[in-house]
């Protein structure tokens, strides 16, 4: 199906959301992901014009799909997707994939994510909060090189502000290559870390 393009927006360092109204309507469960081709790829890239990434919005917001990802100028695929332009068409297929939320599966659920690996968890997220899903529990542990390589950390310090179900650690790799003064979490996912941080929420 045809999918156009209707929104760009810098979600952090180095990463993007490609907003894409499709033709016809699409039904999705969060964490599911969808086939984008290129009509034009302007730089070479061995690995085609078709590329897969999970849909990073939830279907309660609406029919527009959101791609999130790292533009890195290595990859022609995504130098090129971040060349198109508002209106530009590509061509979808989907939804696939079967590592979604189950709002019926109720209980406390431990979400680790590094880098761009965030997109499903935050679909997972938003998905809860709009579907008052208050007897399920996501705890989600983020982790970044530097404070500024953050995707959606405004969305995810709220939502953690707000609701008593969700929470949110967010931990960085090297603060010393940021600009910022970080004063969260320092260091890599690992099990002294999970050990720290879930030990006392409920497990």
């Amino acid at each position: 199906m045809k999918l156009k393009l209707v929104e760009k927006r810098d979600e952090a360092k180095g990463t993007k959301s490609f907003f894409f109204e499709p033709e016809r309507e699409v039904n999705w469960l969060p964490g599911q992901y969808f086939y984008y081709t290129l009509p034009n790829i302007r730089y070479p890239d061995a690995r085609g014009a078709t590329r897969h990434f999970t849909i990073s919005s939830s279907p309660t917001e609406g029919k527009v799909l959101r791609l999130t990802t790292r533009i890195r100028q290595e990859s022609g695929y995504k130098k090129s997707l971040d060349e198109l332009k508002i209106n530009d068409e590509v061509e979808g297929e989907g939804p696939n994939g079967t590592f979604i939320l189950d709002e019926n599966q109720k209980g406390n659920y431990v979400l680790i994510a590094g880098g761009i690996g965030i997109t499903p968890f935050r679909s997972f997220i938003k998905y809860n909060i709009d579907n008052k899903l208050s007897d399920t529990k996501l705890h989600l542990i983020y982790s970044n090189s530097i404070p500024e390589e953050i995707a959606f950390r405004k969305d995810l310090e709220n939502w953690s502000k707000s609701f008593e179900n969700i929470k949110v650690e967010m931990t960085v790799s090297h603060p010393e290559e940021s600009r910022e003064v970080w004063s969260g979490l320092v260091g890599r996912v690992d099990e002294q870390m999970l050990k720290k941080l879930i030990g006392n929420w409920g497990y």
